[in-house]
């Protein structure tokens, strides 16, 4: 009966010791990486002066208002749905305020 008495309270102790050594571990920092992902060849940038872009590019050119101050100049603010679905031109600044 004894045995088993100091089993039981050598458990407990043991298990009581175990939170404070578990709170002297060496602290653990989880960091992110950079992850490098490869562009396709014809997608690089491009070093020097870009052209301007043509219809449908996106990548590797300059939109001509950027450039020359000539063709579409952008609006300073969101007119509330894509540009897709407006067909009337818009102001330059946003006439609700």
């Amino acid at each position: 009966m004894n045995k088993i008495l100091l089993t039981g309270v050598a458990t407990a102790i043991a298990g009581l010791a175990m939170p404070a050594a578990a709170q002297t571990a060496p602290k653990i920092d989880y960091v992110r990486q950079e992850m490098v992902q490869q562009v396709p060849q014809g997608e690089q940038p491009v070093s020097g002066d870009l052209p301007i872009c043509k219809p449908k590019q996106e990548t590797n050119c300059i939109n001509s208002w950027e450039a020359n101050k000539t063709g579409n100049r952008p609006i300073n603010y969101w007119p509330g749905r894509p540009a897709s679905e407006i067909k009337e031109p818009l102001p330059l600044d946003d006439p609700n305020g």
